[in-house]
């Protein structure tokens, strides 16, 4: 079971290995991560709603990258 603690654990962790400017594929953070697609999903969710990260679409692809 997941707990807040954990999600927030889980989005610190992805926030420290992004790189400033660079932009990740879901799949991308899934290798720098090893996390399953749901703790992954809820750890952008928590990043995103913090406004600490931001989602860039182009064409079909959804790109994820630190907030500057």
């Amino acid at each position: 079971m997941m707990t807040m603690n954990k999600i927030l654990e889980d989005s610190n962790r992805i926030y420290e290995q992004l790189s400033g400017g660079i932009k990740y594929l879901f799949h991308e953070l899934q290798e720098l991560t090893h996390m399953s697609d749901t703790r992954l999903c809820l750890a952008i969710c928590q990043l995103l709603r913090d406004g600490r990260i931001c989602r860039r679409q182009e064409e079909d692809l959804i790109y994820y990258l630190k907030t500057i």
